[in-house]
Parts: C-alpha cells; structure tokens; sequence
C-alpha cells in the first residue's frame, strides 16, 4: 500500500531533524512545517487530498533544491508521493 511506504519515508524525515543534520535554521524550520503538515495528512482520512491541497509536494521539491543534506530524503518521500498518485 503507498501510504504505507509514504509512512516509511516520512519516519526517516523526523530522523533527520531530530539529529539536527540541517544546520541552517531557516531551511530547518521550513523542513518542521513540511513535516508537521505531512504528519496531519498521514494522520487524516484521505492523505492524498491534504497533501495536495497544502502543496507539500511542491514544498518538498523547494527545499530539495535548497539544501543537499535533505536531498535523498526528500527524493524517496516524493517519490513515495508518486506511487500514491500525487
């Protein structure tokens, strides 16, 4: 099931801002309020919907571009996004 593997990816996201890999506060608070946001769609009834009407996956491919540390991180979750469609 994709939401199943959007979890998985998700889980290495909160990985990476509870080691605190993004050094730059900015691009570090960005990432939080994409993450918060993805956790409330994972949370929800109907994922899919709350992640495109947020426009979490653009944001994702904002901050992907931004900051190398949170590139392949950002990939896989995006691509986890695909296989539900987004």
């Amino acid at each position: 099931m994709p939401i199943t593997k959007v979890q998985s990816e998700f889980q290495k996201l909160s990985d990476l801002l509870a080691d605190g890999v993004v050094a730059d506060e900015c691009t570090a608070g960005e990432l939080q309020q994409v993450h918060d946001q993805l956790q409330q769609a994972i949370i929800s009834g109907d994922p899919a919907k709350l992640i495109k009407d947020n426009g979490i996956t653009q944001q994702l491919v904002e901050l992907e571009e931004i900051n190398p540390n949170v590139t392949k991180v950002v990939k896989d979750l995006l691509n986890a996004l695909s296989g539900m469609g987004i």
